[in-house]
Formats: C-alpha cells, sequence, structure tokens
C-alpha cells in the first residue's frame, strides 16, 4: 500500500501530518497504527460534579425500550479541534451505553463493550460502558443527554452528560436507581475527565448490580487504558485494567463494591511524546533486515530501537540497541544467519522525554548463510555437439544447475554438467546449497472420523524451515475452501502469523488425499500451531485420527521439527490426529546462482580443418611464456579464450613464436583461422 504527505479533512476529523512507507514484510509485518492511549497517565481526584444545562441531545420520552434512551447514538460538532491518540477531531459520536467514539466509523446502537469491541471507530472513552438506559418521569424524574462548552479559547471544555440514567438498562417504573455523570474534554491541554455524581433511588430498593468498561481506546481493541475492580473492592478505589475486558464491578445496595461517590473525577493526561505506528519489517539478509515505520505526531529527534531473539517486550528502563536513529527507516545490522528478531520502537522527544515502546513487535527472519560456489568452467563446442560445465563448491555443499537465473528447472546435479547437443550459445547457471526435504510421516488417512472445528496440530521448529506443503482429505459435497493459518500458541488467543484460503472438493467415502501448497517459512520456536480456522462451500470438514488408534506424538524430524500434539479450538491439547497428513518440509539453503556458458563455435572444424589440425603442430604443449606454430605463414589470426568462454586475446597475423606470458596457468581454447577460410580449435595448457 502506499501513502502520500497529505493533510486529510472530512467528516469533522484532521489528521497529523505524517508518511508511511511501502515495503515487503517477512512473516509478520506490521503494528497496529496510532497505538496510544496506553500511554496516557491517570490520576483519580474527588471534586464536585457540576451539571450543565447545554444542548440537549436526547431525552427520555417515556419507559418503554424504544423511548427511554437504550441504545441511541448522537453524532456531536465541536467547536474546537481536540487531540485523542495523536490525532486532530471536531466530531465525534455519542452512545447512550455511556461512551463516546472518534472517527467516521459510527458505534452500533447496542454496542456496550466500546473498549474490548473491534467495531473500527478510531478511538473510545467510556465513562461508564454497559448497556443503559434512562427515566421518564419517575418521581418527577427525567433523564437526558445533553453537552455545553464552558470557558473560552485556548482553555475551553467541551462537557458530554448523561443525566439521570439507570446503572442498567431497565423498564420498570417500581424500581429505579438513577446517578449521573460527564465526560470533559480540554481543548489546547487535552485532558479528558470523567466526573460521576452520587446516584439515589427515585423509587423502590431493588439492588442493581453488575461491571462497567471504564478507560479509553485507541484506533484497536488492543490499545487500551481500563480501570479494574471486583466485586471486594470498592468502586473509587480501583486499579489499572489488565485487558482491554476489565470492568469496573458496582452495586447500588451494597457498600463494596459500591457506586461512583460524588465529585469522584477520573483523569486521563495525555503523553507529551507519542511513539510511531506502523513498524514493518522490509528485506532481509543473511545478516541485516530493513525496517520501517510511520512519523510520530510529536516530531521527535530521532526514535529508539529495540531488538531481541525474545519476544518479551522492553520496558521503560530497557536500553535501546540503536539508539536516537533519524527519519523512518533503518538496517539492523550484526544478525545471526536463519534467526527470528522482534523489533520494537519508541520515540525520543529528548531531554529524557521517550515515548511507550509500541505495543507489538514486528518480527524479521535473517536468511540462512548458504555455501558458495568456488570456481566454474565453462566450454566449447562445435554445432549439435554437447559440452560439459563444471564447478566447485564449498566442502559438504551439493551442486544443483539450472536452465534459468531465477526458478527454473533443474536440469543436473553434481560438479559436472553435460548439455544436450546444442545450436547457439547457451547460459546454464549453477548454485551450491546445503539441507534438503523431507516428510513428517503420517502419509495415509487410516480414519473416516471428520471434524469441522478450529483444530489443528502443535509444533516445534528447530531450525528455519519452509512448509512447503500438507496433504488433506476434504469431507462433504464438491467445491469449497478451507482456510489455513500458521499461528504463535505462546499467547492467548493465539496470533496468526500466516495464512491461506484453498480451494478443495469435498466427497464422501473414500476420501481424496488432495495435497495442498502452504509455502508457510517458519524460524526456531515452540508451540507453533497448524490449524483449519474456516472451511465454505462444499466442504464440510477434514479426516482426521481420533484419539490414540493413530499412533502417538511427537513425529519429529531429526533437526527440523517435531509435531507434538493435536490442538482443539483456543490452546486444548488433544491426542489425536487433525487434518494434516504427510508434510513436506525443506531446510534448503542456497547460494545464488552462477552463469556458466557453453559456447557454441559457429566456424568449427570441418573435413578440411581436421586435416590442417592434423598438420598443424602447436608446441610445447604445455608451454611456459612460449608457444611455437608451424606453418604460421597459412594462419590468418589466432583467437585465444579460457574454459569458460571468455575470450582473452586476438592475435592478427601472428609470427612462428607467440608470446604468453601475461595469461595465468591453466588450459586455453586456441581458435585458429587459416588464411584459405577455414578454422580450427587446439587446447593448450600454460605450466
Amino acid at each position: 500500500m502506499n501513502y502520500f504527505y497529505k493533510f486529510l479533512f472530512g467528516n469533522g476529523k484532521k489528521k497529523h501530518l505524517k508518511t508511511v512507507f511501502s515495503c515487503f514484510a517477512m512473516f509478520t509485518a506490521v503494528t497496529a497504527a496510532d497505538a496510544q492511549v496506553s500511554a496516557y497517565g491517570f490520576s483519580q481526584a474527588t471534586g464536585t460534579y457540576s451539571p450543565i444545562s447545554g444542548s440537549v441531545l436526547g431525552a427520555a420520552t417515556g419507559n418503554a425500550s424504544a423511548t427511554n434512551l437504550n441504545s441511541n447514538v448522537y453524532p456531536l460538532t465541536l467547536p474546537f479541534n481536540f487531540v485523542f491518540n495523536g490525532i486532530s477531531y471536531n466530531t465525534l459520536n455519542v452512545s447512550t451505553n455511556g461512551f463516546i467514539t472518534f472517527g467516521a466509523t459510527v458505534p452500533g446502537t447496542t454496542t456496550t463493550t466500546p473498549i474490548s469491541g473491534t467495531t473500527a471507530y478510531e478511538g473510545a472513552v467510556s465513562v461508564f460502558g454497559r448497556d443503559l438506559s434512562s427515566v421518564f418521569d419517575i418521581s418527577g424524574t427525567t433523564g437526558d443527554i445533553s453537552w455545553q462548552t464552558t470557558g473560552a479559547a485556548p482553555n475551553r471544555e467541551a462537557i458530554i452528560q448523561w443525566k439521570n440514567f439507570r446503572p442498567s438498562s431497565s423498564t420498570s417504573t417500581t424500581a429505579a436507581y438513577t446517578f449521573s455523570f460527564q465526560i470533559r474534554l480540554q481543548e489546547t491541554s487535552n485532558v479528558i475527565q470523567m466526573v460521576y455524581s452520587s446516584g439515589a433511588y427515585l423509587v423502590g430498593s431493588t439492588a442493581v448490580s453488575g461491571t462497567a468498561q471504564i478507560g479509553l481506546r485507541g484506533n484497536a481493541a488492543t490499545d487500551f487504558n481500563t480501570r479494574l475492580n471486583a466485586t471486594t473492592l470498592e468502586f473509587i478505589n480501583s486499579t489499572p485494567g489488565i485487558a482491554n475486558s476489565s470492568t469496573q464491578a458496582f452495586n447500588t445496595a451494597n457498600a463494596v463494591p459500591g457506586m461512583p461517590a460524588a465529585g469522584l473525577t477520573y483523569i486521563w493526561t495525555p503523553p507529551t511524546c507519542y511513539a510511531a505506528s506502523a513498524l514493518t519489517g522490509g528485506a532481509t539478509t543473511n545478516n541485516s533486515a530493513a525496517i520501517s515505520w510511520t512519523a510520530s505526531p510529536s516530531s521527535p529527534s530521532g526514535y529508539d530501537i529495540y531488538y531481541s531473539t525474545s519476544s518479551t517486550p522492553p520496558t521503560s528502563s530497557t536500553p535501546p540497541t540503536i539508539p536516537n536513529v533519524p527519519g523512518t527507516s533503518t538496517s539492523i545490522g550484526s544478525l545471526a544467519p536463519s534467526t527470528s528478531y522482534y523489533v520494537w520502537i519508541r520515540s525520543n522527544c529528548g531531554g529524557g522525554n521517550t515515548s511507550v515502546w509500541s505495543l507489538q513487535p514486528v518480527q524479521v527472519i535473517t536468511q540462512c548463510q548458504p555455501p558458495a560456489i568456488l570456481t566454474t568452467a565453462g566450454a566449447i563446442v562445435c554445432p549439435n555437439q554437447p559440452a560439459t560445465l563444471s564447478a566447485t563448491a564449498d566442502t559438504g555443499a551439493s551442486i544443483t544447475w539450472y536452465d534459468a537465473a531465477t526458478a527454473g528447472n533443474v536440469v543436473g546435479t553434481g560438479s559436472s554438467f553435460t548439455t544436450p547437443a546444442l545450436s547457439s550459445t547457451t547460459p546454464y547457471y549453477v548454485a551450491a546449497s546445503t539441507g534438503g526435504t523431507s516428510s513428517t510421516g503420517m502419509t495415509n488417512a487410516i480414519s473416516t472420523s471428520g471434524y469441522t472445528l478450529d483444530a489443528g496440530l502443535l509444533f516445534d521448529v528447530y531450525s528455519t524451515i519452509t512448509i512447503n506443503g500438507v496433504n488433506v482429505y476434504p469431507i462433504g459435497t464438491g467445491a469449497g475452501t478451507v482456510e489455513i493459518a500458521l499461528q504463535d500458541g505462546n499467547v492467548s488467543p493465539a496470533a496468526t502469523l500466516q495464512t491461506i484460503t484453498v480451494n478443495l472438493t469435498g466427497s464422501g467415502s473414500p476420501y481424496v488425499k488432495t495435497y495442498v501448497p502452504l509455502n508457510f517459512t517458519v524460524p526456531p520456536g515452540n508451540n507453533y500451531k497448524l490449524m483449519m480456522l474456516t472451511r465454505a462451500g462444499g466442504v464440510s470438514g477434514l479426516i482426521r485420527e481420533s484419539g490414540s488408534s493413530w499412533g502417538s506424538y511427537p513425529l519429529t524430524v531429526p533437526g527440523a521439527l517435531s509435531v507434538t500434539g493435536g490442538n482443539l479450538t483456543g490452546n486444548s491439547p488433544s491426542t489425536s490426529y487433525y487434518y494434516f497428513y504427510d508434510w513436506q518440509i525443506s531446510t534448503k539453503c542456497e547460494s545464488i546462482r552462477s552463469t556458466v556458458t557453453a559456447t557454441v563455435d559457429t566456424a568449427c572444424l570441418s573435413t578440411s580443418e581436421v586435416n590442417a589440425k592434423d598438420k598443424m603442430k602447436v608446441y610445447p604443449n604445455p608451454f611456459k611464456d612460449i608457444i611455437t606454430i608451424n606453418d604460421v605463414e597459412k594462419v590468418k589470426s589466432i583467437q585465444i579464450f579460457d574454459t569458460a568462454g571468455r575470450m582473452m586475446k586476438t592475435i592478427d597475423k601472428p609470427s612462428e613464436e607467440i608470446y604468453l606470458g601475461d595469461l595465468k596457468s591453466g588450459m586455453y581454447i586456441l581458435n585458429i583461422s587459416m588464411k584459405e577460410g577455414n578454422a580450427f580449435q587446439i587446447k593448450a595448457i600454460k605450466k
């Protein structure tokens, strides 16, 4: 994807200037953009709840679900720009369910989990996020949602107020507890306050209890800043949340956890140094990796980079591996070959003021260290004759010959290769490699049992491999699709690293063994998962082996991988064998291909040329510096080639003795052209 420098105006939103570089990301690539709300500071105070009487967005007109402010969303335009999560907005959306959101995407009217929900709004502020409703004329009280601006520029404050709301949605007119709360957005400082009033029963005394999401959400649900208290801890003594689904428990009748106290104020302060976003891994070599990122809106002096072979994230006190990098890209060097690295970034705003580290690392995998081709030797042949080419490589390496510089076909193996008969000069390509291909076993299904859940196999990898493909047995009535994913099972939920959707044909027994190409590159690590995530169309499932009737784990390819167990939905282990038979894996590490040329000499020997060659003598052979040619008066010119087909020297009107002391030791081809028009070749060796 390509991005350009631009200001974005529209839907009441102004985005800061930023850049994004387009890169090829190997394995896992991009971190979430604008992931900053986790860095907001939190504090709590006891103040005074000051109700407003501003513009009403919506008011209850009855106590039925359709009229009591249950499940409504109202758009709101602010009179000033408010920066949330590093982006400037002048519009937002207000939900009756106790929260506001930013961005063009509007939350659903029934959204009740604004922080853990995955709707694509660009941020949320939740003051009491749950299914709420208000009241109409109960004991003379009616609820509404309103807003108002106070103060003078540049220090204005926009206040959004939920007045006389029940803490849980209800239509009862005989039991009603209400309270009020506000979100206050401050101009310039961009501080967010949540202020609560005390509550009271309007009628009845039935206890209402539950939990509410309170805090901030960024551009994605993975970026959060929540509050937490269980039913055994007072509401007013909350602690930092540990997940985007963390909540605060409440109870209208019991003191613990109780309800918000009058004037309870939560204060959320934005960081002064925002992190970069969209960290991306680029091209790798066997000892380096390129990375790039989107510039921070804080315009820092530089960026700190931290990388490690461990997925354990850095802390605020972790020193960067590469400090204060200018620009929005760099290359990490001095890496080990065939190794997976995790990379984090933070902004360095100077004077010790740094942002948080990026929430998720980007993973890059260095390439293997291949053996080298040491020498090559081409050949010169007559038309319609084969040529024998040769090469040498590092000790222990395999040599493979190809008919193209990339891709192409394997045409031979070993240190020499004889071409077919050639009519024209033809290049061939040779490479050295270590490793090879192998299979995990379990080549055929013995069961007729199908399964359709999110399930698969657990495995460990000892050196970087490529899973070229697997075999499956589709069940069903015809054409359909199956999604297969490579996942990291060390986190919960498992992180999908690579995925592919393939076309298959389901059938009844006997089921058809079908090869599925995957081409998943996997670095060393444990607890990987190969999973079937979804299936659709005429494929209803895949064959599995239940229990232990098929055998037992592990299934090991020495030095490469071990299939350690079955895996059901989530991280549930199983002794069954799921879906993927006869894995075809590759551990091959191959050098770049070197060109070796088979040169066809169109002026090659005829019968008369053979006779001329028999009469003409070149001596001594081998020679040291000088060769002698008899009957040299019949020679028009001599061209001297090395064994790779490169012309080293041309001698017109040669003399009987020819000085060749400037050539290196080795074998040469003398192409001798006669004055009468014919030509022939003689091999000569220089000592």
